[in-house]
């Protein structure tokens, strides 16, 4: 067993010669191992360790009392399970006896936890100073070596990666690309720039940009210069080729150029992106005029809404306004989208039509509905039409409406309603006046054929009011107007010698019948007994409006005749006398007064105005009848 320096200070019998140089060198080499700045560690070829130096300790936290076996090493510092321990104990010493033993990667754990990479160092057996066979093992931090080759390998591993995809993508980008050199000459062109310019890329390589394309100079040789003297892009530069190989053949073009740099930062050359959008300007060029095309339909679409009354609109399921065609009830798109019904109706069509809306989400079936509302103080009727907005799966994505102004409809359905009950009442009347007519006109003294003619007549007269009245869809008769009617069946002779004067008024069509009446029979008995019954007989017809009452204004007319046979009252009251004193004044709410005076008869008829006229004028000049 070798003996240490501090055993031989305690023997007291002299050395032999030559020992003691050989102890201090051991005693040196012992110290050297302990402070070697790598870590170091002796073990048995049994597995025991005999020794593990500062550095080792220092770089793992273990010292040999923390590992007095080479199990505990496994244990500890490799972390290797407790059942494979005896598994890789056998592996290492069947590499010992089969000397094996060389330089191992391992991967050890420090007392703090830290995975660390070594590069063990294993000596072949060596005599220890007690006498033992052992290993001498050096270690060797390999670990951020091996992680700056990993961080070097995932590098190289990437950029292979993105220079492939780049490759590919110069390759197959739709993009033509190219490069030029700092004399403008191509050292590399993709299949997509080469097909733009009508060449193949060989024909590219080493030639000039514009010995390969003269036509472009003008265009591109200034932009060029300017990237390779400033090193500044120029971007989106526009022109039109036509390719020399296919004449006639016209592409637009837009390129940019950017600058290549060598490592130092200097311009080399220059890049060229190029894209033919030859198609795409036509594409452009077609929907611009579609879309022209579109805005005059949609415009004449809206025109016709709104010439029609009609509004048109969308909403989504929470009945939300997306879209408006013409203005909703006077509300603007702008106004509408986004808002709710009660946003955007009159107060009275809310509830009625969201309750419309909710059917046709609830069912998908469209339905519509006619709904009255008030606006500025007045009755307006509007119809609703609603349907279900579907997606493409067809499922309900909303609602589809429609809503046109009906109130004139209405008005025109309650004013045929009115006409037709107008017509039914004066129908009843007219058979009513014709009965009377009939009868009265059946006097004891007169033959059929007097009858007959005295029938036709009247008939007649009150025809010509009903004429008047249907040309006028019942509106009204002009007074003067209703004259000509009543005296137009007269002799032109005789017609001529009556006069009228009087403000324009308009009848209505129970005054108008009336006054109809009363100026035939006026009329007949005038030519059959009275002025017009001579050759200088003459009537004067005047009427006018009275204000005396504006609360009641009266329609005051009057039959004058002058220059005939003297009058005597008649002794018998006939029909004409009926229909002017009493179906006439009853008809007109007023007055008649009919007066025989010698000189010639006198009638006057005081109407109420509110119920006869229906337009009243300035007065109008005397006009003959």
């Amino acid at each position: 067993m070798a003996i240490g320096i501090a055993e031989r200070n305690s023997i007291s019998s002299p050395l032999p010669a030559g020992v003691e140089p050989l102890l201090i060198a051991l005693d040196s080499y012992r110290a050297a191992l302990l402070t070697a700045p790598v870590p170091f560690m002796v073990v048995t070829v049994e597995g025991e360790i005999v020794l593990v130096n500062q550095a080792f300790t220092a770089a793992t936290g273990f010292s040999v009392a923390d590992l007095p076996h080479i199990r505990d090493a496994l244990r500890k510092m490799r972390r290797i399970s407790p059942e494979q321990i005896d598994v890789v104990l056998d592996g290492w010493r069947h590499a010992k006896g089969a000397s094996q033993i060389g330089s191992t990667e391992i991967s050890v754990w420090t007392q703090w936890n830290e995975m660390r990479t070594w590069v063990i160092h294993t000596s072949c057996p060596v005599i220890w100073m007690d006498g033992r066979s052992v290993l001498l093992q050096t270690a060797f931090d390999i670990t951020e070596q091996r992680r700056l080759e990993d961080a070097l390998r995932r590098s190289q591993d990437e950029m292979r990666v993105r220079l492939s995809e780049l490759e590919a993508l110069y390759s197959s980008a739709p993009l033509g690309l190219g490069m030029l050199d700092s004399n403008l000459k191509y050292v590399r062109i993709n299949a997509a720039l080469a097909d733009i310019h009508g060449f193949g890329g060989a024909d590219h390589i080493g030639r000039g940009v514009f010995d390969v394309l003269p036509d472009l100079r003008d265009t591109y040789e200034a932009s060029l210069r300017h990237v390779l003297k400033t090193g500044e892009p120029v971007r989106d530069k526009k022109s039109r080729l036509e390719r020399p190989a296919s004449p006639g053949v016209v592409r637009d073009l837009v390129e940019s150029f950017y600058p290549v740099r060598d490592a130092a930062g200097g311009t080399i050359g220059l890049g060229v992106i190029c894209q033919d959008v030859t198609e795409r300007n036509r594409a452009e060029d077609a929907a611009v005029r579609a879309d022209a095309a579109l805005r005059r339909t949609l415009d004449l679409l809206f025109l016709a809404l709104r010439t029609a009354g009609v509004s048109v609109f969308a909403q989504d399921t929470s009945l939300r306004y997306a879209w408006l065609g013409g203005d909703l009830f006077g509300r603007h798109a702008s106004e509408a989208l986004g808002g709710a019904d009660a946003d955007v109706l009159p107060p009275d069509l809310v509830k009625p039509v969201t309750e419309l809306k909710k059917q046709v989400l609830a069912t998908g079936e469209s339905a519509q509905a006619d709904l009255p509302y008030v606006a500025d103080g007045r009755t307006n009727w509007c119809n609703f039409r609603v349907e279900a907005w579907r997606d493409e799966n067809g499922a309900v994505m909303g609602l589809l409406g429609a809503v046109a102004d009906i109130s004139k409809r209405k008005m025109s359905e309650q004013h045929v309603r009115t006409l037709m009950n107008e017509l039914a009442h004066r129908s009843k009347n007219l058979l009513t006046v014709i009965q009377v007519m009939a009868r009265r006109s059946a006097a004891p003294e007169l033959s059929s054929i007097d009858f007959v003619e005295s029938f036709v007549e009247r008939l007649a007269g009150l025809a010509q009011s009903h004429d008047l009245l249907a040309r006028d869809d019942w509106r009204g008769i002009d007074m003067l107007e209703l004259m000509n009617s009543q005296v137009g069946h007269l002799d032109d002779k005789i017609s001529g010698r009556i006069t009228a004067r009087g403000p324009d008024v308009i009848l209505n069509a129970v005054a108008a019948q009336n006054f109809g009446m009363a100026l035939h029979e006026l009329a007949t008995n005038a030519v059959k007994y009275g002025a017009l019954s001579c050759q200088h007989g003459q009537v004067a017809v005047e009427w006018a409006l009275s204000l005396e009452d504006p609360e009641r204004p009266r329609l005051l007319l009057s039959w004058t005749e002058s220059g005939g046979p003297m009058v005597r009252e008649p002794v018998r009251r006939g029909f004409g006398r009926l229909v002017i004193e009493t179906i006439a004044a009853r008809a007109l709410s007023g007055e008649v007064e009919l007066i025989f005076d010698p000189a010639g008869v006198v009638c006057r008829i005081d109407a109420a105005a509110d119920d006869a006229v229906l337009v009243a004028n300035l007065p109008r000049e005397a006009a003959e009848a």
